[in-house]
């Protein structure tokens, strides 16, 4: 048996769970339906219903969840980022704690940059934490976090990794016969101020994020997200049901705001293991 957990990743979101509906997401996030894995089935196939998976697709592709995780997972993740001007990625690596029913979260590494380019691989290090409630029979989450507590960085400008990020976040889950909705809405400082504020003032500044997310058939969602002033769209697949892996692709800063000033491709690749 599978157990039933949440479990959140990279660049990162979380997931949930409501009713007859497993849910997720995107720090890159999943929920775990208890299921029996059948034998009899392929590695690829087209899932009926949200029952047969081990993960469900993401709802966010940056800001945070009012989903969090329980003790039962580790999860490990990579992410990328393209753009005229630059290719560069982070890696994640992190568990849940508590029982989200009462109290729950999870903890994480953030490790950065894996390109030697840009003055070393491995050159940044952070760690991250969520804490918070799931509302099961509302299908509803709340939660605290804290994200870029700095534990190394080597680029003397790097001065977001310098201050940590607090945020609160609430998602809310509709399921429906149709196509199920999620949305979350949340604030914070420092990474989740408008990205047009410079980096030494955005600590004092307080943004507000969100994401809305369709889920077109269990195995996929559509997403669109908005944080720091940044606008994202894209998608999550679970391309195997009976396997907890979820894949993001989605294209970033569609308005073209602040420094970077330029569209990019992004992409992630989470996995999870229950214990």
């Amino acid at each position: 048996m599978i157990k039933k957990v949440l479990v959140g990743t990279l660049a990162l979101s979380s997931l949930g769970f409501a009713a007859d509906l497993s849910t997720v997401s995107g720090e890159t996030t999943a929920v775990f339906a208890k299921q029996e894995l059948s034998n009899d089935k392929p590695l690829i196939y087209l899932a009926d219903n949200f029952h047969e998976m081990a993960t469900v697709p993401g709802f966010s592709m940056g800001a945070p969840s009012g989903l969090v995780s329980s003790y039962g997972v580790a999860f490990a993740g990579l992410s990328g980022k393209t753009n005229s001007d630059d290719t560069d990625g982070a890696l994640a690596l992190g568990m849940g704690f508590g029982d989200a029913e009462t109290i729950g979260g999870a903890i994480s590494l953030g490790v950065g940059s894996i390109d030697p380019r840009d003055g070393g691989a491995f050159n940044r290090g952070n760690l991250n934490m969520s804490l918070g409630h799931h509302f099961k029979d509302y299908g509803f989450g709340w939660s605290v976090g804290m994200n870029g507590v700095n534990l190394w960085h080597d680029n003397g400008d790097d001065g977001d990794n310098e201050n940590p990020s607090f945020y609160t976040a609430v998602t809310k889950l509709w399921p429906n016969d149709i196509a199920p909705i999620a949305i979350t809405a949340g604030l914070g400082n420092n990474s989740f101020a408008d990205v047009n504020i410079e980096n030494r003032d955005r600590k004092e500044e307080v943004g507000g994020f969100g994401s809305v997310a369709v889920y077109l058939f269990p195995q996929m969602s559509l997403i669109l997200d908005y944080t720091s002033n940044v606008v994202t769209a894209g998608t999550s697949i679970v391309p195997f049901p009976q396997y907890p892996v979820s894949i993001n692709l989605g294209a970033t800063n569609l308005t073209e705001q602040g420094p970077e000033d330029k569209v990019s491709a992004i992409g992630s690749i989470a996995a999870a293991y229950v214990f």
